[in-house]
């Protein structure tokens, strides 16, 4: 690479004038004007200084735009070179890493021109061996016969099940001699059976280098145990309070007694968390007897349950109130939420939805105001029409819609499981022994999965179907269903309209 005829201030900056095991995150400071936290810089020294890594860690302290500072930086470092990346998740790939590294490339003084077709690329004119490219683990046999004096290959969310021992050693094919670099990526496994737990299956045993949601640089500087700014796109500490909350139903405990509880061999490690806390936000595999992720915990159901109905306060304010319309051999229920407990306001089989109906508006006539959600198909769709005109806020509810919140749920049915099982973890209670079976069958037979949706460039909870409950119950959990919209119509989550969301969505 010739130096003539760069500006002065390129030529200053040369990749061959950064060296050692920082040469990378200077010189990806320098050329891209950026700042990389401690952890990042971490990340790219070990690569520097190892053959092959293993990156394994939570959310939120910026892996991927650590890497994608790595993959350019090694690029322009070495002349000539190759970097080669793939990902289990192909689609992500090109929203993330493709879009930060397109905006770093245009915005640094950097030779070649990004494209997008036929995959992402760096073109650079009169060098067909100085090479950048992005492509899918789909066909491991093309990811075969890079070689070059320098190469870095990438395996991005290797964890996922497009990734294969196959892609791996493929990859790893390309890699030659002490020049050249892999780098696997992963998020923390579930179990010991997919491609990166069994990586030395195929003589592949990297450097593992491992964090977690706590090391976030932000997190430390909220706690004014580092200087320096707060960092955009990392993990802060509320976030981190948040999801600690959410997924473990505890208050926080404070972040060192949080983390001693996440961390393996510590003499606190707690082995009872929910297994989403410890992969997303830990950064480790699930120990043996992690709690499920269910969206419904059961001994929250049993703890929220009153059996003497006379010990259960039902004379607050009517917040909302979920109905299920019966079906053919179901139930017409509606349930109302009371400031903390669920009241059965109305359970009758049979499909006579005019006197149904008439009896129910009755008594919503006088507590006029609050949502109603509404479960209506087919025979039953007509009197949620009537309800939606006799009332200002009436939000149909159907289960396979997108959720409100879809940046962390896949569907409502999902969205609204797990809204419940919070309500009734912060002490939500009812009395309703037929709500009870329906809760009860829930938590022992609902899990949660992770699953990436490309439309909206999340990874999401799914939740399993329904008719596994019904599978086991016999009939539909009218009771679970109308529970679920009336605790929804109390935290005002209902899709947004044209003009603008209906509220916070918070309870």
């Amino acid at each position: 690479m010739s130096a003539e005829g760069l500006p002065d201030v390129v030529e200053q900056r040369l990749p061959e004038n950064y060296t050692g095991a920082e040469k990378y995150w200077q010189a990806a400071q320098d050329w891209f004007g950026i700042t990389l936290s401690p952890e990042q810089r971490e990340i790219l020294e070990h690569v520097a200084t190892h053959q092959y890594t293993h990156l394994e860690g939570g959310n939120g302290f910026g892996k991927t735009f650590g890497i994608v500072a790595l993959a350019l930086s090694f690029h322009k470092r070495h002349y000539p070179s190759s970097v080669v990346v793939t990902s289990g998740t192909y689609g992500k790939l090109k929203r993330t890493f493709c879009a930060d590294a397109e905006g770093l490339h245009k915005n640094s003084p950097l030779f070649g021109e990004w494209k997008w077709s036929p995959n992402p690329h760096i073109d650079i004119e009169g060098e067909p061996t100085w090479q950048f490219e992005v492509i899918s683990p789909e066909d491991p046999g093309e990811l075969e016969g890079v070689h070059n004096d320098h190469v870095l290959v990438i395996v991005d969310e290797a964890d996922k099940k497009d990734v294969d021992l196959e892609t791996l050693d493929s990859m790893d094919s390309l890699i030659s001699d002490q020049n050249d670099r892999m780098v696997v990526i992963s998020n923390p496994p579930e179990d010991e059976t997919n491609a990166v737990a069994n990586m030395p299956e195929i003589g592949l045993e990297p450097e593992k280098l491992q964090f977690s949601t706590f090391d976030s640089h932000n997190v430390h500087v909220e706690l004014d145990r580092r200087s320096g700014d707060r960092i955009p796109g990392l993990t802060g500490l509320h976030k981190l309070k948040k999801k600690w909350e959410a997924h473990n139903g505890e208050p926080w405990p404070g972040y060192d007694e949080a983390r001693a509880m996440s961390l393996p061999g510590h003499e606190d490690f707690r082995k009872d968390l929910n297994t989403l806390w410890y992969r997303r936000f830990a950064g480790i595999m699930p120990p043996a007897g992690a709690s499920k992720n269910r969206p419904i915990e059961l001994d929250v159901v049993n703890r929220a349950y009153v059996a003497n109905a006379d010990d259960l306060d039902t004379s607050g304010s009517r917040e909302g109130s979920g109905i299920d319309v019966a079906r053919s051999g179901d139930r017409t229920v509606q349930i109302d939420e009371r400031e903390g407990a669920l009241d059965v306001e109305y359970s009758e089989p049979g499909t006579n939805h005019t006197v149904q109906f008439n009896k129910m508006w009755r008594g919503l006539d006088e507590e006029p105001g609050a949502q109603i959600s509404i479960d209506a198909v087919g025979e039953g769709s007509g009197k949620a029409d009537d309800t939606a005109e006799r009332y200002p806020v009436v939000d149909r509810f159907k289960n396979g819609e997108n959720a409100v919140q879809d940046d962390e749920y896949k569907d409502r049915w999902t969205e609204g499981l797990c809204e419940l099982g919070k309500y009734l973890e912060q002490g939500g209670e009812f009395t309703d022994t037929r709500l009870r079976k329906e809760l009860q069958i829930a938590a022992r037979v609902l899990t949660l999965e992770e699953r990436y949706v490309k439309s909206r460039d999340a990874t999401v909870y799914v939740a399993d179907p329904k008719a596994d409950i019904e599978e086991r119950l016999g009939h539909s959990p009218d009771h679970l269903d109308a529970a679920i919209m009336a605790v929804c119509a109390a935290k005002d989550l209902q899709p947004v309209e044209d003009d603008g969301p209906s509220g916070s969505g918070t309870w």
